[in-house]
């Protein structure tokens, strides 16, 4: 009888143990893969994308984040090694190019097969090659100038309509002691090719589409025009101080009305608000218009994706992890409670509407800008990005040595273009 009653009791025990480690979040129940990303500003929403997922579905992320100068390297060494994170933040075009032609990303079809409902119609078309998805997005991005509130309010300004009265509100500014354009070296390299790329295309979005992809180059006229345009500006007093920071400098002199414009994605919004300011009260969007015919209706697209690492030996769990991401409430609220990313269907118009007027007022804007063209950054062979970003940042130092910029660069598109197939 005794004995009887121990196993029963055993039993009961055992059964319970079971249960309570069956239950979502359950400590010892919880698995935990790598995330990889660039950004350190963002790392406490990845840990809250962590947090969240393992009370859900008992899977956690648990993020890195590095400077993006060190992270592309970091990113395609630990790739081809057992180190391999489970999910990564990314770049699509060229740069997700090279790593897809190594075999080092994850075919995320069975993912998409399960919750591609959630993900905005033509988003996993853009994230494939050889029709095969790739990634998530993190968030799909238009980019506009941002401006200040303080700054238009201040002096009675409307927004420029045509090029000329763009630039005469530059003009106007520096008369007054404000910086017009917050484009700087800052502690981040990268975004040294912003001002050629919003220049350039304004001018000419074909040749744009052309220099790009290998048939045009880096000497002929319009890409000669757009930097003499910047020359000028620089030469003019027109930009921030280049030790200013995106992060956390410009959104400041944006604030206090000593910085006019600054170009970035609208995932910028989600930084401003980060750093205090208000959509809509303490600044707005708008997009320049084209300096030629040719550059009209166009704009500028990016996809930031997230991607799976082939060799991880988590990838399975970053595969159900990212079907969590793609159609939770949970994740919906952390991408647009702390990034303002609406980069699943989940977050909903009437979302955007009621929280971010000026991200709203985006969509709306970009409906009349068909031509979108992808971000300089992906957009061409990263070997000749790379090589072009440092000669940008020699740009916004030395404004006189733009023909030797552009001879440079164009030097290493001829290196670089044949390994592509390309007959530069």
């Amino acid at each position: 009888m005794k004995k009887g009653l121990v196993k029963i009791l055993v039993l009961a025990f055992s059964l319970l143990l079971v249960w309570i480690f069956l239950l979502p979040g359950a400590g010892a129940q919880v698995r935990e893969f790598s995330v990889f990303h660039d950004n350190p500003e963002w790392q406490n929403i990845w840990v809250k994308f962590g947090e969240a997922s393992a009370e859900d579905i008992g899977i956690k992320a648990v993020p890195t984040d590095y400077e993006t100068e060190i992270y592309t390297s970091r990113v395609k060494i630990d790739l081809t090694t057992p180190r391999a994170p489970g999910v990564f933040k990314w770049w699509f075009g060229y740069r997700a190019f090279e790593l897809w032609d190594a075999g080092l990303l994850a075919d995320l079809s069975d993912v998409y097969e399960e919750v591609g409902e959630y993900i905005a119609p033509g988003v996993k078309e853009a994230l494939s090659m050889d029709g095969v998805p790739y990634a998530l997005p993190f968030n799909v991005g238009y980019w506009v100038w941002y401006y200040s509130k303080a700054v238009y309010d201040e002096y009675g300004l409307e927004l420029p309509e045509t090029w000329e009265e763009f630039v005469e509100q530059m003009t106007f500014f520096k008369e007054e002691g404000i910086y017009s354009i917050g484009n700087t070296i800052g502690v981040s390299r990268w975004t040294s090719f912003i001002v050629f790329q919003e220049i350039l295309y304004r001018l000419d979005a074909d040749f744009y589409y052309r220099l790009i992809n290998g048939e045009a180059r880096y000497t002929d006229p319009t890409a000669v025009e757009a930097m003499e345009i910047w020359k000028d500006w620089l030469e003019k007093g027109y930009f921030a101080p280049m030790d200013a920071t995106y992060v956390e400098d410009l959104p400041r002199m944006l604030n206090e009305g000593s910085l006019a414009f600054a170009p970035f994605g609208d995932w910028y919004g989600g930084i401003l608000q980060d750093q205090g300011l208000v959509p809509d009260e303490d600044y707005g969007v708008f997009i320049p218009p084209a300096i030629n015919p040719e550059g009209e209706g166009a704009i500028i697209l990016e996809i930031s994706p997230l991607c799976v690492g082939i060799n991880s030996p988590d990838k399975d769990i970053a595969k159900e992890w990212l079907k969590w991401y793609a159609s939770s409430d949970s994740a919906a609220d952390i991408l647009w409670g702390d990034l303002r990313f609406p980069s699943t269907l989940k977050v909903t118009q009437d979302m955007i509407e009621a929280d971010d007027p000026v991200l709203a007022r985006i969509l709306e804007l970009v409906e009349d800008y068909p031509n979108a063209l992808i971000r300089y950054w992906e957009a061409t062979p990263v070997e000749i990005v790379e090589h072009a970003v440092d000669e940008f940042n020699t740009m916004l130092v030395s404004p006189g040595s733009y023909m030797e910029i552009l001879e440079s660069i164009e030097a290493r598109a001829k290196e670089v273009w044949p390994n592509y197939g390309v007959d530069y």
